[in-house]
């Protein structure tokens, strides 16, 4: 799932992230249908999720800063 960067109305900027749920046992994504089932479709175990986040981030320039 990709969450796209936004400005909140406080003017807080959250930045852009990514989560990936995979199974514990094999290491492979767990797609939807093997959400549902909670049975890991590659290895037949029990996924027992494991969830990885991914932040990107970039960097905004001080207002009136000159270098």
């Amino acid at each position: 799932m990709i969450i796209q960067a936004k400005k909140l109305d406080s003017g807080t900027i959250q930045c852009k992230y990514e989560t990936n749920l995979e199974c514990s046992n094999c290491g492979m994504n767990v797609d939807a249908e093997e959400y549902e089932s909670g049975t890991c479709s590659d290895c037949g175990a029990t996924w027992n999720g494991k969830q990885h986040t991914k932040i990107h981030v970039t960097s905004i320039p001080l207002a009136g800063k000159v270098s």
